[in-house]
């Protein structure tokens, strides 16, 4: 009785971990079970949105230009990519 209710104990937080792995997913935080590999990612489309937004109402371009600002400090933070041709 008692390996009965350990086994289904286990069965049980399996389940919960993946229905919380596929919740996260769903929200964007990690590419888990149901991700394509050629998935485009919705922080890649963004900006393009943005840029075209900024065009045609031109009092939103603030938020372009701190999106950029962002961006480039993250790339600054991260420090110059180093290649294997690079020395």
């Amino acid at each position: 009785m008692k390996l009965t209710l350990i086994i289904a104990s286990l069965i049980l937080v399996v389940f919960a971990v993946d229905r919380l792995l596929l919740w996260l997913e769903w929200r964007g935080w990690i590419d888990y079970r149901l991700t394509d590999p050629g998935r485009i990612h919705t922080g890649q489309i963004g900006p393009a949105f943005l840029a075209i937004q900024s065009l045609l109402e031109p009092e939103k371009r603030h938020a372009v230009e701190e999106q950029t600002a962002l961006r480039t400090e993250r790339d600054d933070e991260a420090g110059p990519a180093s290649g294997p041709l690079e020395r």
